[in-house]
């Protein structure tokens, strides 16, 4: 990759990103993504505005997972009265090898830090039987390495 930031995550935006695959081996965690956005105080951007990038590729090492579950929910009628809830649940081992097969429809709500609990959170959405299901990713790491080809022009608005 022609691109490199190292231990710079608050420079990178994944969020409303295309989830393009999502994988954890031992301690590394590798998430491509498209439509990434690479800001404006980026050492890599010398546009010095907010940039995409096709594809990225973000490896984070010595990666623990804290917790991976499905999130819940809270249906409301129009009058704003709570119809049902549902709290979000730790996934099974079964679960979570399904929530890591990334398919062609996935996409990423937010990658966030979480500086209360010490951890960072992966948050996406995707389709599993006709119902969009939103799962969460608690997890720590030691380092980072985002890499990606080329940008692809600038994010308006």
């Amino acid at each position: 990759m022609r691109f490199r930031t190292v231990n710079s995550l608050k420079t990178i935006k994944l969020d409303e990103a295309r989830l393009v695959s999502l994988k954890i081996n031992g301690d590394q965690m590798v998430v491509q993504a498209e439509g990434a956005v690479i800001r404006a105080d980026d050492p890599n951007n010398t546009r010095f505005e907010d940039m995409y990038c096709v594809l990225l590729e973000l490896v984070l090492y010595h990666v623990q997972v804290k917790s991976f579950c499905l999130q819940g929910y809270k249906y409301y009628d129009a009058d704003g009265r709570l119809l049902e809830q549902v709290p979000s649940r730790p996934l099974s081992e079964q679960e979570r090898q399904k929530a890591l097969d990334v398919g062609e429809d996935v996409w990423i709500f937010r990658l966030e830090e979480d500086p209360e609990k010490d951890v960072y959170r992966l948050i996406y959405d995707m389709e599993d039987d006709g119902q969009i299901n939103t799962y969460e990713l608690e997890f720590t790491f030691d380092g980072s390495k985002a890499s990606w080809e080329h940008f692809s022009g600038p994010v308006e608005g």
